[in-house]
Parts: C-alpha cells; sequence; structure tokens
C-alpha cells in the first residue's frame, strides 16, 4: 500500500510503518548464473487448465474481454496479512472462500491478490517451492472463479523486502534476491498459463530502487521476460515507481516516474499508479501520519492543493520579537501586498533563527487577515491555536533544531515549540494554505514565548509565499486534475491503465465527512478516462471495507456507507 500521496512526493511513503524484512544470505549451493537449484529446476507440479482463449487482453489503451468486448477492471484489495510474513496459509483469518461471494454482490469482478513471497519459498530453501503455498492459491482462484471474479497476483511483498517504506534495499543491492523474484514469477506464471480466473501477475508493488529509475527498468524487463518464457498471454502489471532515493530529473517526472523501454512481444502490459489524493482526506486520523487526530471533510472549498509547488518568497516587513521579554509576546504584522503574479498559495510561518542549542520558542494562536486592494479587511482567513503538529513541517539550514507539540499553550493547553536551531529555521503550515488573490494584501500576526534564546535569535511571525503550476480546491475537478495526467500518459503510450490503489480510513466514512462522495467522484473520473481501479483493501482497521482486526471480516464491523456506494456504482442496485 501506498499510502502517500501527492503524485510523485516522497511524503507519501512515510505514511505507513511496518517490521523490516529480515533477509538471510543465500546459500552458495545455488548457481549464480541461472539463480536455480542445482539439478532441481522448476517445479513439475502440473499446470492448471489450459483455456487461453478466455484470458482478458490488451487492446490499446482498453482491455477486451475473450470476445472483443471492453472489459473494466472493477477490484478490491485482499491483503492476505502480507505484512507478517507469513510461512504458510494457515491461520489466515483474512478471508474465506464466501467473501468472494459477498464481493461480487458489490459489483466487483476482480481481487488484486498480495502475496508474500514466504509462502512460496523459504529464505533458508531458496527456489525449493512449497506446494501447500500454490495449493492455498489454487482453491482461492476456484473460489473466486465460481463468482465471476479474477485474482489479479500481486507481489507485495517480494525477496528483499517490502518496498513502500523504503527499507526493501535488498531486493536492488543483492542480485540473487532479483534472481529469486525473476524465478518465482516463472514458477507462478508456468503453472497458470492459460488460467482464466487469474487477470493476470502484479510483478513488484510499489517499487523504490536505490540507485535510480534504470535499476527499475532493468529489473521489470527480467521479470516481463521471465514470464514471457513460459507464458505468453496473461497481463503484466506495471508499476511506476514511487520514488528514488537518489532524486529525481525532468525527464523522469514528465514520465510519471513510470519505467521505459519496456518490451512485450506479446504486447499485455498494464501500466499502474496509486491514488490517495487529497492525503489529509485519505488518512485523516491515521496513527502512522502526522494527520492523527486531524479530520477532513469532502468537498472543501476552503481546503487547497497544488501542484508544483515551489518556495518563492515571504512577507519581510514583520518585526522580530524581542529576545529577553519574557512571557507570550504578540507580534503584530504589516499588511503586505505581494507584487509578485507567481505568488499563488500563502503558508502561515513562524521564523526561529539561531535560538542556540538551549534555546526555545512556543508558538500559539496564530491568525491571517486579508484585505482589499484599498486597504479594507477582508476578514481572518486563517486562524490556528499551533496546538498540534498536524500539517505542521519544520525546516533548517543547518539541520540543527527540531519541532515538537508542548503543555502550555496560550489559549489551548498545548502549544507547538522550536528548539535548537543554529541556524535560520522555521516551521510552517502546509496542512492549510491560503490561495493569494493578486492584489490583495495579508497581515500575518501570532504569539510567542521564548526562553534562553541566543542574542542574536530572530523570532518572526511572517507568510510565505510558494509559486505552483496550477492551484485547485477540494472538489471533483480537482481529482480529475490529477487522473487527466495520467489518462494523457495512458494515451500517449498506447497502455490500458489501472489504479490499484485508492482507499479512504474509515473516519472519512463518518459524521457526514464526504467519504462516499469521494468515492462516488472517483468512480465517475475512472469510467470517464476508462482507468480500470482496485480500491484498497477488503478487512483492515484503517482502509477496510470490513474494519475487525481479529478474526474473519465481520458484519458488524462493515462499513455500510462504503459497500451501499460501491454497490450502486458498479451493480445499479
Amino acid at each position: 500500500m501506498n499510502t502517500l500521496r501527492s503524485n510523485n512526493s516522497p511524503f507519501y511513503l512515510s505514511l505507513i510503518s511496518f517490521l523490516a524484512f529480515v533477509f538471510f544470505a543465500v546459500s552458495p549451493a545455488y548457481s549464480a548464473g541461472t539463480g536455480e537449484k542445482s539439478g532441481s529446476g522448476l517445479s513439475t507440479a502440473p499446470v492448471t487448465g489450459q483455456d487461453r482463449g478466455d484470458l482478458i487482453q490488451a487492446r490499446g489503451t482498453l482491455l477486451v474481454e475473450p470476445d472483443g468486448s471492453p472489459y473494466t477492471v472493477r477490484g478490491v484489495a485482499f491483503g492476505n496479512s502480507v505484512w507478517s510474513n507469513p510461512s504458510s496459509a494457515n491461520g489466515f483469518t483474512h478471508h474465506t472462500m464466501d467473501d468472494y461471494a459477498a464481493a461480487a454482490a458489490m459489483g466487483f469482478n476482480s481481487v488484486r491478490f498480495y502475496i508474500n513471497y514466504g509462502l512460496f519459498e523459504d529464505d533458508s530453501k531458496p527456489y525449493a517451492y512449497k506446494e501447500a503455498g500454490f495449493a492455498w492459491l489454487d482453491q482461492n482462484i476456484a473460489a473466486a472463479k465460481k463468482q465471476g471474479i479474477r485474482l489479479l497476483l500481486n507481489m507485495h511483498y517480494p525477496q528483499g523486502g517490502y518496498q513502500s517504506i523504503g527499507q526493501g534495499d535488498a531486493l536492488w543491492n543483492n542480485p540473487a534476491n532479483q534472481k529469486r523474484l525473476g524465478a518465482l514469477w516463472k514458477e507462478i506464471a508456468r503453472r497458470y498459463a492459460g488460467e482464466s480466473g487469474v487477470l493476470g501477475f502484479g510483478i513488484l508493488n510499489e517499487p523504490v530502487p536505490v540507485s535510480g529509475m534504470k535499476q527499475w527498468e532493468t529489473l521489470a524487463q527480467n521479470l516481463i521476460d521471465s514470464i514471457r518464457s513460459v507464458n505468453q498471454r496473461h497481463l503484466i502489471f506495471v508499476e511506476r515507481a514511487i520514488w528514488l532515493k537518489n532524486g529525481t530529473t525532468a525527464e523522469i517526472e514528465q514520465n510519471l516516474y513510470f519505467p521505459q523501454g519496456l518490451k512485450d512481444p506479446s504486447g499485455q502490459l498494464v501500466y499502474e499508479f496509486h491514488l490517495y489524493d487529497p492525503m489529509p482526506f485519505s488518512h485523516q486520523n491515521a496513527s502512522w501520519t502526522s494527520y492523527k487526530g486531524s479530520y477532513a471533510v469532502w468537498p472543501d472549498n476552503n481546503r487547497i492543493e497544488a501542484k508544483n509547488k515551489r518556495w518563492a518568497g515571504f512577507t519581510d516587513s514583520n518585526p522580530a520579537a524581542p529576545v529577553d521579554r519574557d512571557g507570550w509576546i504578540y507580534l503584530e504584522g504589516a499588511v503586505h501586498y505581494p507584487a509578485n503574479d507567481r505568488f499563488k498559495l500563502g503558508h502561515p510561518t513562524v521564523q526561529a533563527r539561531s535560538l542556540g542549542r538551549s534555546g526555545s520558542v512556543l508558538v500559539s494562536d496564530l491568525e491571517i487577515e486579508e484585505f482589499d486592494p484599498e486597504g479594507r479587511s477582508l476578514g481572518v482567513v486563517y486562524r490556528s491555536a499551533a496546538d498540534s503538529e498536524s500539517g505542521w513541517y519544520y525546516w533548517s539550514e543547518d539541520s540543527s533544531g527540531s519541532f515538537a507539540k508542548k503543555a502550555g499553550g496560550r489559549t489551548a493547553k498545548t502549544a507547538l515549540e522550536i528548539s535548537g536551531s543554529t541556524g535560520d529555521a522555521n516551521i510552517s503550515d502546509h496542512g492549510s494554505p491560503l490561495k493569494i488573490t493578486q492584489g490583495n494584501g495579508y497581515k500575518a500576526s501570532g504569539w510567542v514565548k521564548i526562553k534562553k534564546a541566543d542574542p542574536s535569535s530572530r523570532v518572526v511571525v511572517r507568510l510565505d509565499y510558494y509559486s505552483a503550476d496550477s492551484v485547485h480546491v477540494w472538489n471533483k475537478a480537482y481529482l480529475e486534475s490529477v487522473f487527466r495526467e495520467y489518462a494523457d500518459y495512458g494515451k500517449t503510450r498506447n497502455v490500458p491503465l489501472y489504479i490499484g490503489e485508492f482507499g479512504l480510513m474509515r473516519e472519512a466514512f463518518a459524521e457526514n465527512r464526504g467519504g462516499e462522495i469521494w468515492i462516488a467522484d472517483i468512480l465517475d473520473i475512472l469510467a470517464e478516462y476508462s482507468i480500470n481501479y482496485n480500491y484498497h483493501t477488503w478487512h483492515e482497521s484503517a482502509f477496510g471495507i470490513y474494519g475487525n482486526d481479529r478474526g474473519y471480516p465481520d458484519p458488524a464491523w462493515a462499513n455500510r456507507v462504503l459497500i451501499d456506494a460501491f454497490t450502486k456504482a458498479q451493480t445499479g442496485n
């Protein structure tokens, strides 16, 4: 799962925390040339059905049925406890075979079926495949097939570690892991060649290459070649890299982080992306994110999203706080009229330059007042007690200092504290940006309390300005602008598109926050652009259609609002 994100931001990856995969060394008894155990080769287990004519196929930007009629993937994810590093499916309580009937009743025709390589081989015995894992997979394929559901087998946790949070470097740094992954895909593809109950193969979930895009392009091509050596017909789903550890380039960004130059002699590639925009809405109150304790609604014309946002300036005429005064100090800013039309957004900011190792400043009760061109007040357009870290980000030019929520706010129980800066530093509210109106003025004011600061320190409440390629409020038009970029790319490449993950925290459906409206907006846009899709996820406490943590999916924990939204959109009932 990628929980995170704007299109290309590494911030997306900090949203989930799971245990890192423990990597074991590969035995020297395995050939470095082939990656297979000497004398063993691939399993000789029989390949399941050969009904090749019943496979879904790619044709230009569309998927088609065996008779040539258009086919749209309407999927939901089965997580299968992949993050617990299971070595077998014994004791799994993620789902029963009856859950496929429940999914079909909601109108789903596909399941993105997450797999962990550990179900099929052990690190201590690479290339020795476990029949129990394949028997469990066979059982799921058969049960799904009875309900008209096809499984998309997704390698969510490969040899070398889970990718999404950037802790799977062993996949990229150890060639043996890549060879094992290729060999496992070859065996899976061989066993299910022609099996119509399998929609296709998702070769790697949310890749995070360590040395650049070329690394992902090389591995992706090797995995495609491994599959095609035994299976020429099934769809292969290739994801864009969700971020790059060594930075990016304009060309990579232009290609939306999709690997380039891939060749498939069968012409059956599907390009996959994930989307949870806007993150403060989709991940509201998520315990592993900065949005813990923060809630949002959809749509919201007071919330703003910007594409390719860049810092462009700040209000430079506001007064600095006297560092030798005790207690709370009110800093009233001057009205600033931005003269640069590049200024599209404003972020409330508190500068805390050179506080010193033992210096600190508490921040509380900030506000931004807007004025028309004649100087008349249009009212306060931003107000924050600054009592939560949610949405706030800390910057320091020399990596010194930090910020945190502390007890002792001026009007609230807590306030934000900046401490220990030895160079220029600030905190900025990126969770509640302001849309700048050209010709209008803005006044940033607020309260600070300074302790033990260096005499040379500078504490200022200000408004930082950002340029952006585009600015949208939280509504359907904003979502459409995001999807349109992918749709245009798919047309340019003449490939089908698949959004492999989109979803909402359960809190988004409570207290009229509009989760069902966001779902309806997404489904409308996907239909407009003929994009295949998969909802994350069927059964988990955070995003699950069924939200119980323990045991099988419990109807008492069903998200009825979400079920009704999908059922209505996908079946008309």
